[in-house]
């Protein structure tokens, strides 16, 4: 059992949207964590001390200070500038982490000796609306918590970050290196989004009612986006994403091929291998 999350910390969330927000509500929710919060816009942080998300609010010179753990929720060109700023208000050996989707960028600008810990993270969920009315106490049930510490981050500070995940109810939690988290992240969510973008821009698709069903409704799921957030999301993990559009361009490439050339039995080999792997992999 991890000692550090035992005991009840003081926990900042920094930016109340749709992710801050729903950390601050699960954390409520299911831990005796005391939470505090701050929003550049004062009316939001006012309305999570009104719902009783946070237990309380203020001014940044006064909270920072106080707490264990802080967690950053912001556009990802936002965290790093932020942290340098208010760098000196840090609690001696806190944490410090976020909820960035993307960690390289982020982990390689922060490496270095700092009087507290940086660890990055990634509480994987999201919906396609945001913003603070639109945060859960459930958001992150079944979800997967990743954190990518430096080498030399102390293994309790990893425990302490990793046991709160835990408390708070992620189904899983995951220790790698911020490339291999961006790699994974590229297949498994960018390269979606990418894909359903994509597949939407079709002349076709304002014509789909009538003609759609859960084919449609699962591929085109994800083009409901925010395109701010990913635009800088996209271009922060650029190497990794247009390496899977590499491949994506490639697979269906063999299919345009195969369907013009009549190919059945090519057609029906490059499905019955994804289909295997499908069935392998979940």
């Amino acid at each position: 059992m991890n000692t550090e999350v035992a005991k009840e910390v003081t926990i900042l969330i920094c930016g109340l949207g749709l992710i801050g927000a729903s950390l601050a509500k699960t954390i409520k929710k299911n831990t005796s964590h005391t939470v505090l919060g701050w929003n550049r816009t004062s009316s939001v942080t006012d309305k999570a001390l009104r719902d009783g998300v946070i237990d309380q609010g203020g001014e940044l010179e006064q909270l920072i200070p106080r707490a264990d753990i802080t967690i950053i929720n912001f556009y990802p060109q936002a965290i790093v500038p932020f942290i340098q700023e208010h760098e000196h208000l840090f609690k001696k050996d806190s944490i410090v982490t976020d909820s960035c989707g993307i960690k390289s960028m982020i982990c390689d600008r922060m490496a270095g000796e700092h009087d507290y810990y940086f660890i990055g993270a990634h509480p994987m969920a999201g919906r396609e609306v945001g913003g603070y009315d639109n945060s859960l106490d459930n958001l992150f049930d079944n979800a997967s918590f990743i954190c990518t510490p430096y080498e030399d981050t102390p293994r309790n500070k990893v425990d302490a970050l990793v046991g709160l995940a835990q408390d708070m109810g992620f189904a899983r939690t995951v220790v790698t290196t911020p490339r291999h988290h961006d790699e994974m992240i590229a297949f498994t969510s960018q390269i979606a989004h990418v894909l359903a973008c994509s597949y939407v821009l079709s002349p076709l698709a304002p014509g789909h009612a009538g003609y759609s069903a859960g084919s449609y409704r699962d591929v085109s799921r994800v083009a409901r986006i925010n395109a701010d957030m990913w635009a800088d999301l996209f271009i922060d993990n650029k190497n990794a994403l247009v390496d899977e559009i590499d491949d994506l361009v490639s697979n269906l490439m063999k299919f345009k091929y195969n369907i013009v050339n009549e190919d059945a039995q090519a057609l029906k080999e490059l499905m019955n291998k994804a289909n295997k792997i499908k069935e392998e992999i979940g």
